[in-house]
């Protein structure tokens, strides 16, 4: 129990994956198969992260022997879904705030093992600064015209996006800095941002058909390129949110030559240039693509500001 409790986002991400699997066949009418394979990521991402857990205690010997009891157990859990066809199927309004209280107590449940790992700045890197960032993201979003949340119980005050959302951008990342600061062998900013947006797409991208199915997201309705029924902008847009801000974060964090709170003011300062990069980023990745549809949502919103 110790050793799960210590690497507790690796199991996270574990039951994160099962949860939206379960969910996805048995209390979706009609099932949501596409999440069948799509639920893979998550099990591989927590499966890869275990081996460095394994490794990391055991010091490098007998992690072998440590890893696959571990591994085969786990595997053997996820997959338990598959195996029966039981269907209890729970309504949208209930679906809805069992999504708000589950991000609520993640978020609990991560301040509370943070106790494990962080110190004193760590809290205000994660917690704070991080949470703001993710605030900045998911009402940005919105304010563009991409989707809208409606029918949330909790909202922050004054904004149109549900503290659920905003907390889940805090849930994914930190279990990526987890990994890349106790589990992963060192990498430069560059490569702990790819990290970073890799192991929040492993989450996202099983996790955003059911949300779309369920109606937690309200799409544009002009977005017509779509993967598993989720309009592709979502996810280019999740990898150019993370990766930068992972890049940035750890370069700000990895300098020697300021303390800790010019750091952290350092990395708020350039949350400007790191929305700029991912907005580069996705207009860029679209435009390659050929998502015009996304295109033309942004050319609205600027024109409407007399921008263009």
């Amino acid at each position: 129990m110790k050793f799960l409790w210590n690497n507790f986002p690796v199991l996270f991400i574990w039951f994160v994956g099962l949860s939206v699997l379960n969910n996805a066949l048995h209390h979706i009418d009609p099932p949501l198969l596409s999440v069948r394979t799509l639920s893979l990521l998550p099990l591989a991402a927590s499966l890869t992260l275990l081996w460095f857990a394994c490794r990391k205690e055991r010091g490098g010997k007998g992690t072998a022997r440590m890893y696959f009891p571990w591994a085969a157990g786990m595997t053997a859990i996820y997959l338990t879904p598959f195996l029966h066809g039981l269907s209890l199927p729970l309504d949208a309004k209930t679906q809805r705030l069992l999504y708000e209280l589950s991000a609520l107590c993640q978020f609990a449940i991560l301040l509370l093992h943070g106790r494990t790992w962080l110190f004193r700045w760590d809290w205000v890197w994660v917690f704070a600064v991080t949470l703001l960032f993710g605030v900045i993201l998911e009402n940005g979003g919105i304010v563009l015209g991409v989707f809208s949340e409606p029918g949330f119980l909790l909202y922050v005050p004054g904004l149109p996006a549900p503290l659920a959302t905003a907390l889940g951008w805090v849930n994914v990342l930190y279990c990526a800095f987890f990994a890349i600061e106790k589990l992963l062998p060192p990498m430069p900013a560059a490569a702990k941002g790819v990290a970073c947006a890799l192991i929040g797409l492993s989450l996202d991208i099983p996790f955003d058909p059911v949300a779309t199915r369920l109606g937690w997201w309200a799409w544009d309705p002009s977005l017509s390129m779509k993967l598993w029924d989720v309009p592709a902008v979502n996810f280019i847009a999740w990898f150019w949110a993370l990766f930068p801000y992972g890049a940035v974060y750890y370069w700000v964090k990895q300098r020697v030559d300021c303390g800790e709170g010019k750091k952290v003011l350092l990395l708020v300062g350039s949350f400007p240039a790191i929305l700029m990069a991912e907005f580069l980023g996705v207009v860029a990745s679209l435009s390659l693509a050929g998502d015009r549809e996304s295109l033309l949502i942004f050319e609205r919103f600027f024109s409407s500001l007399g921008l263009m």
